[in-house]
């Protein structure tokens, strides 16, 4: 089995490379910080790393320049960052690729499998999402609601080439303003957020609103709002969530499966 590493200092990617990278036949470790990044990898003895530029205690370069430079290590890197224009020119040099960040999942695998070689992990080849053709127009709409931005995009990225169209909030007064203004099939709604949070988001959506459209609940703390579960077309799913869950969760809410 294959052992990644994952540097970065949110821990909403990190939890993601967790679950994703362990749902595609990987062992993964993680580290937040460069120091802690340079001394697992030495214990872990990691095949690839996946590695943030801007991370604490030295950053994402004292990290490759230590490996390449004095230890020598040859290992694939990964730069995975939203400002590409702050790497140098790395394209002359083995086994280094970067990825943008939020990284789109299907091509952070096959830039995982490229590195590590054509057989790397089960499961290396996903098939691609069915065409937007194949789902209902009046179902294509979709309202995501979360206060951390990486989540927003990163769900936006995975919804999107699923075919689905996405509108996006940070709080619950903008959940609510922008599903009356977009008319969403579905809501994707997070717990804890500005402005009276994912409970007061649901409650406006079905008491005052009287929408039946189906809410996941995505959060960190399912048993906060489990007893919402018990509603019609309401499901809860703890995060981080692997893009198949989150697409084969909403096609079945939509009756698209």
């Amino acid at each position: 089995m294959y052992k990644i590493l994952a540097v970065e200092d949110n821990p909403a990617i990190l939890s993601f490379y967790r679950e994703f990278f362990a749902d595609t036949g990987f062992e993964v470790q993680t580290a937040e910080d460069a120091l802690s990044a340079i001394t697992l990898h030495q214990q872990f003895k990691s095949d690839l790393i996946i590695l943030d530029l801007n991370i604490p205690a030295g950053g994402g370069m004292l990290v490759f320049e230590t490996l390449r430079v004095r230890l020598c290590d040859p290992v694939p890197i990964i730069f995975s960052t939203g400002q590409p224009e702050h790497l140098p020119n790395l394209k002359n040099l083995h086994n280094v690729s970067f990825i943008g960040k939020p990284a789109d999942p299907p091509l952070l695998l096959a830039e995982v499998r490229r590195l590590l070689g054509k057989t790397a992990g089960p499961a290396m080849n996903p098939a691609p999402p069915p065409p937007p053709a194949r789902l209902k127009p009046a179902n294509l709409k979709l309202l995501v609601v979360d206060d951390d931005m990486t989540i927003l995009e990163l769900y936006k990225e995975i919804l999107t080439k699923a075919g689905f169209e996405i509108e996006t909030a940070e709080d619950a007064i903008g959940a609510v303003t922008k599903f009356q203004e977009f008319k969403p099939a579905l809501v994707i709604l997070d717990v804890d957020m500005p402005a009276g949070g994912g409970k007061k988001v649901f409650e406006r959506l079905r008491m005052q609103l009287m929408s039946p459209a189906p809410i996941i609940f995505s959060t960190a703390s399912p048993e906060a709002v489990a007893s919402l579960e018990r509603n019609l077309n309401v499901v809860v799913l703890k995060k981080p969530l692997t893009p198949d869950l989150l697409v084969d969760t909403v096609k079945k809410l939509l009756k698209l499966a």
